[in-house]
């Protein structure tokens, strides 16, 4: 088992070839020994440029490493994104490298197999990992960039760009598969007068912990969305209506216990929120307008309640 190191990778365009970038100096020779042509290294540079996004690069460099280096599994990891991709079984030798490129980490990949690396061997990989560091890079950049685009800036939750696409998705799954599916969509209660009285800026600060209280109460397949203003909404995908309508209590309870220092006199923010499931002959438009309905008439009948799906 080779053990852990870093490859930090140089500026693209100097003038030393991909191949002789990462070898150390071998048995004293005054330059590094090259282990792989320079147009090997462009092959596999070239495949990894077929896609912008993380999964398929990882995927093709794996199989692009293993028409060199047989048997092999590769495993990648990015704690910062949360990111895991493995291609191939684990097996019980491995060598792991974390790639940084000019000092920001781009995550770690492991190659593993049934029989121990030899020194050819890992040296392949370290010529190899040059070709793969630029595309990996780019694909961070572009998913990165796709997140933050389908997110709203202020609470961190999905924007309503995000939210039309997915539920129209989420309505042909159910329609398709015959599984049950409920929306929830809620409103912070005069949420005009606390922007009235004590600014936008804290009107944000109490955004901010709406949001993170009905974060803190879904599960991970529930996805929250920012709708607009001060509206919110959950979709819940494989859950009927008294399962919605459990949580969107659980959540009228989690905001009206928030306890916001921005907001002076101890003044408590409350929502409402109406629950719609889905049934034969909806489509995305008509669920979503039952949810507002119900949320409507929780406001009218006082606030700071939920209308649940079968009212």
């Amino acid at each position: 088992m080779r053990p852990n190191i870093t490859l930090d990778f140089p500026i693209a365009g100097t003038s030393m070839p991909a191949s002789a970038r990462v070898l150390p100096i071998i048995n004293g020779q005054t330059k590094p020994r090259k282990v792989i042509s320079d147009s090997t290294v462009l092959q596999v540079s070239t495949a990894l440029q077929a896609s912008l996004h993380v999964k398929d690069v990882v995927h093709a460099f794996a199989n692009e490493i293993r028409r060199i280096v047989r048997v092999v599994s590769v495993r990648y990891r990015n704690r910062d994104r949360q990111i895991v991709i493995e291609d191939g079984q684990n097996q019980l030798h491995r060598s792991s490298y974390e790639l940084t490129l000019l000092g920001n980490s781009l995550g770690e990949i492991s190659f593993t197999r049934n029989h121990a690396f030899s020194e050819t061997e890992q040296e392949l990989l370290e010529v190899l990992l040059c070709a793969l560091v630029y595309p990996l890079r780019n694909a961070l950049l572009y998913e990165q960039a796709l997140t933050q685009a389908l997110k709203d800036p202020l609470t961190g939750v999905n924007n309503r760009a995000s939210m039309d696409a997915y539920l129209k998705h989420q309505v042909l799954v159910t329609e398709r598969h015959k599984s049950p599916l409920s929306l929830i969509m809620t409103d912070v209660d005069l949420f005009k007068s606390v922007n009235d009285t004590f600014g936008h800026v804290v009107g944000d600060i109490v955004l901010r912990g709406v949001a993170n209280a009905i974060v803190k109460c879904t599960r991970d397949s529930d996805v929250v969305f920012r709708y607009g203003g001060e509206e919110f909404t959950i979709i819940l995908t494989n859950t009927e209506g008294a399962g919605a309508d459990f949580l969107a209590e659980r959540i009228r309870q989690s905001v009206a216990a928030l306890e916001i220092e921005a907001l002076a006199n101890n003044t408590r923010v409350t929502i409402s929120a109406g629950v719609a499931e889905f049934a034969p002959g909806d489509c995305a438009m008509s669920l979503l307008a039952r949810a507002d309905e119900k949320l409507y008439k929780a406001k009218l009948l006082g606030r700071n309640r939920v209308q649940a799906s079968t009212d």
